[in-house]
């Protein structure tokens, strides 16, 4: 599969988007934590790092929400794995310790061992990982238990990172995603932008009707959670990480997110116009960014010396 290098080339976007969709639509099948995890592995033409990018959703969030998403994460030339998180099955004592099940809120746990057990299965020694919403969450405690499978992450308006939360207000924060972003109000409303809030409403309806109790546990953890000091942990063992926030968003509000993620605790805080869910509805901005961060992070290790990072401000803005 080649990476279309320009819109003009009508043949050659021909050749991606049919060799995507073909592997798009081929679906492995493992048993995880929490059951039986939907997974897809598609590979480039052309790969750029041999260092797969596993994209892990959001709360409510399927595959169908993230598919032109992933498409443009495909196309920066990077081997992409993501999943379906499982709704029903699973043993989660069978796969957690009583250390884990003690420090670890039981659903986000669940969907951590999740990440781990599809990386395990694949074989994926070691991942890149960009994160929504909760999967942030998810995927920070998947890297606190085996930070040797991590090289660099990127959470996009992550959960737990905004301080003192409640639940009564993540639930408003979420209905509120019914208003478009102020900061895109002057913007078209485009056709990627309008199937991916139908499928986004399709499958919040679809989460939590397979599976009410774990989506309540889901949603009850969230805001009890926090991740700043594992963030913390994580960066002094030398993961690269990166926060991404939309200026507008109502779930995981950015101005609360700034207060809290410090810089000695991440490499970069990168505010963009839009609001919770950009990343899937705009891709060509959001994903190509946060694709353009892994591989800042990538060259930021590699320039390391004696252990200290060098200073990539400019890369951050």
């Amino acid at each position: 599969m080649e990476k279309p290098e320009s819109l003009s080339n009508n043949a050659e976007n021909s050749s991606f988007d049919t060799e995507f969709a073909r592997q798009y639509a081929n679906r492995e099948y493992y048993e995880v934590a929490g059951g039986n995890a939907e997974v897809i592995d598609v590979r480039p033409e052309k790969i750029k790092d041999e260092v797969p990018v596993i994209f892990i959703p959001g709360w409510g969030c399927d595959l169908t929400v993230y598919e032109p998403a992933l498409k443009t994460l495909t196309s920066q030339e990077r081997r992409v794995v993501s999943f379906n998180q499982p709704r029903k099955g699973g043993d989660l004592s069978e796969h957690a310790t009583e250390e884990e099940l003690k420090k670890y809120p039981a659903a986000q746990l669940r969907n951590s061992l999740n990440i781990l057990g599809i990386m395990e299965q694949k074989n994926i020694e070691k991942a890149d990982v960009i994160a929504h919403s909760q999967g942030a969450l998810n995927t920070v405690i998947a890297a606190i238990l085996h930070p040797e499978r991590f090289r660099n992450i990127v959470l996009f308006a992550p959960a737990g990172l905004i301080g003192e939360d409640t639940f009564t207000r993540l639930v408003k924060g979420f209905a509120a995603q019914n208003k478009r972003a102020d900061s895109l109000s002057e913007m078209p409303i485009s056709d990627t932008e309008k199937r991916v809030g139908k499928a986004a409403l399709d499958s919040v309806l679809s989460y939590i009707a397979s599976n009410p109790l774990r989506a309540l546990k889901e949603t009850l953890e969230m805001p009890k959670s926090q991740i700043h000091e594992m963030i913390r942990f994580l960066h002094d063992q030398g993961i690269g990480i990166v926060v991404m926030s939309g200026m507008d968003d109502p779930v995981f509000p950015m101005y609360r997110m700034q207060e809290i993620a410090k810089m000695d605790m991440i490499d970069g805080f990168v505010s963009m116009r839009g609001g919770h869910g950009t990343i899937g509805d705009r891709p060509e901005e959001y994903m190509v960014q946060a694709e353009r961060m892994l591989s800042a992070l990538k060259s930021q290790g590699e320039r390391m010396a004696d252990g200290k990072r060098p200073d990539l401000s400019n890369e951050f803005i």
